[in-house]
């Protein structure tokens, strides 16, 4: 349908390609698309190759995986293309999507009627644990260690992914390994201590206190409201970053909302559409189609398929670059 609306001439008005960006939304391909954006946006290829220690974590096997991996699809999918596509949603939705495995291994963290067979189906979560993505073992699992979780793997994952923010490197000279497993301490209490390094310290302010709030899950993204017999303190502080975002919260369903309020993340979502999109990085070139693109976010409440619609409607993507004989481009 494309190539002959193509043909046609029928592709030239910034309304004509917004009819065809609507209708391609109904076909199964674009739910590809946007799976495919997930995976890469959080990162979740790692699932396929993530392993954890059994000896710390005996309810893990590696079947768990392709579960996780099915749950957070369906779920992006559900927010996208069957509820009010928000990013507000994708954040914070009271539900997930899980078959009788899954949701005995969430336990208590899924309320009402479980699921009792091999078919995943819609169920609701205890809203004080479990909201949106960010709760769920793909992404908790995925940042993280071997045999603990890791505040400097997950406050980095929402530095740079969610809130795209650009973190220095390590110095070349440091080493950088995971603290040993300390029976004494709780995970919090053996970071701290890492990030109080001198030579360490500016980087992990950026990580290990956005990192904290997830303490609740370890590094299978189940729920602990202790760990070595001490309560988990899952209090955490974004510094360095947009008015709306700088603060304090209590765990990671607050950090959540905090998130999915935010204009930096918001902005941050659109950049990674942009770059996923028309498969590029952004440059200072592109500041007028980003701000074109925020503005229609914005516009249509943060909705994600009105965000897709958008990225038809940029002169990036209507006009390409005219090639000037002898090198160079205009």
């Amino acid at each position: 349908i494309l190539f002959e609306a193509a043909e046609k001439g029928e592709l030239q008005t910034q309304a004509q390609l917004e009819a065809q960006a609507r209708r391609m939304l109904k076909d199964g391909k674009a739910h590809d698309a946007i799976l495919n954006f997930h995976r890469q946006w959080l990162q979740l290829n790692h699932l396929d190759t993530l392993t954890k220690d059994p000896a710390v974590y005996p309810l893990y096997n590696d079947g768990l995986r392709p579960l996780w991996k099915d749950e957070i699809e369906r779920f992006v999918e559900h927010v996208i293309f069957e509820d009010d596509g928000s990013l507000a949603a994708l954040f914070s939705a009271d539900y997930t999507f899980a078959n009788q495995e899954l949701a005995t291994f969430y336990g208590d963290d899924i309320t009402g009627d479980l699921p009792t067979g091999d078919q995943f189906e819609k169920v609701s979560v205890d809203p004080s644990r479990r909201a949106g993505f960010l709760t769920m073992s793909a992404v908790m699992a995925t940042h993280a260690n071997l045999n603990q979780s890791s505040p400097v793997f997950r406050g980095k994952f929402v530095r740079e992914q969610l809130m795209c923010d650009i973190l220095p490197l390590p110095p070349n000279n440091l080493v950088i390994t995971p603290p040993e497993l300390d029976p004494e301490k709780t995970t919090r209490e053996q970071f701290e201590e890492i990030g109080n390094n001198p030579d360490c310290a500016s980087c992990h302010l950026m990580m290990n206190p956005i990192g904290f709030g997830f303490e609740n899950y370890d590094a299978i993204g189940q729920w602990r409201d202790t760990q070595n017999g001490k309560t988990i303190d899952a209090t955490g502080e974004i510094v360095a970053a947009a008015d709306d975002l700088v603060g304090e919260f209590d765990g990671a369903v607050d950090l959540g909302q905090k998130l999915a309020a935010s204009s930096q993340v918001a902005e941050c979502v659109t950049s990674q559409w942009f770059r996923f999109a028309y498969n590029r990085t952004v440059t200072k070139d592109d500041a007028c189609n980003l701000d074109q693109l925020n503005e229609a976010f914005a516009a249509s409440d943060f909705n994600i398929r009105e965000l897709l619609v958008a990225l038809t409607q940029t002169e990036t993507f209507r006009f390409r670059h005219q090639v000037v004989p002898g090198g160079g481009d205009q």
